[in-house]
């Protein structure tokens, strides 16, 4: 007790947090974790991304999952990360005009296309996109990579999309569809699962999205190793298993 009552305070302030870091506890600093943005369809893919590098390189990753344009707005607005991974090379270019990417560090690691999703009883019957045009459908909003793929699909297809709702990233479009809330939608093919029916559409895995990822201009050393490992054997490996398509 003397003793600290001797030391100057700034040391006497920094001495519980030297026998925190002694005993490991708590420590978790600046230099020893990462700050990672993905876009909402990458959610299980990044997550398990994250787990196996943390493994190998004893580094923690923190992942903020959200729709591409939110996360882009994020980054504009000065919002401190290391990782931004994206669902198209359109909204990753708003933060490249921000300043906060360059475009030597962007880099192409996977791709992504649609398929047409009912609910489970099918209820409005649809089989085809042509059945949209007078069904209740939902669809991403317009300005996020999802909506934007939609109406290009749709566009190429000859078929007007009447949507009943807009929503502000396919996670929602699938909810939507699970709850039985519309008839059908338009999602990634990452995005089924066991509650909903899908059905492939023609030609769609030609009108695709390509999914960006850099690093930040204020990031760390570290970043580099995580984008380098999203590219890797192991990182494409996961990503195949839930049915990204590889970078061309």
């Amino acid at each position: 007790m003397d003793r600290i009552r001797n030391i100057p305070q700034r040391l006497r302030l920094a001495i519980p947090i030297i026998i925190f870091c002694f005993l490991g506890i708590g420590c978790a600093t600046s230099q020893n974790s990462l700050q990672v943005m993905a876009a909402s369809s990458l959610t299980e893919a990044f997550e398990e991304i994250a787990d196996e590098f943390e493994k190998e390189n004893q580094i923690k990753v923190t992942l903020t999952i959200a729709g591409s344009t939110s996360l882009a707005s994020q980054l504009e607005d000065g919002a401190k990360i290391d990782v931004i991974a994206l669902a198209d090379l359109e909204t990753m270019e708003r933060v490249i005009q921000a300043g906060r990417v360059s475009k030597n560090d962007l880099r192409i690691f996977a791709t992504n296309h649609l398929v047409l999703a009912t609910p489970l009883e099918n209820p409005g019957n649809i089989y085809d996109l042509n059945d949209l045009e007078n069904s209740v459908t939902a669809i991403c909003a317009k300005q996020v990579p999802c909506g934007k793929l939609s109406f290009q699909l749709a566009l190429q297809k000859g078929v007007k999309l009447h949507p009943s709702t807009f929503e502000p990233n396919v996670r929602s479009v699938r909810t939507k569809i699970e709850l039985g809330e519309v008839d059908a939608g338009l999602i990634y093919i990452t995005d089924i699962n066991k509650k909903i029916n899908h059905s492939l559409i023609s030609g769609a895995e030609k009108v695709q999205t390509e999914y960006p990822v850099a690093i930040t201009t204020d990031s760390k050393q570290e970043s580099v190793n995580f984008v380098e490992f999203v590219l890797s054997p192991t990182g494409q490996k996961i990503l195949r298993q839930y049915r990204f398509g590889g970078p061309e």
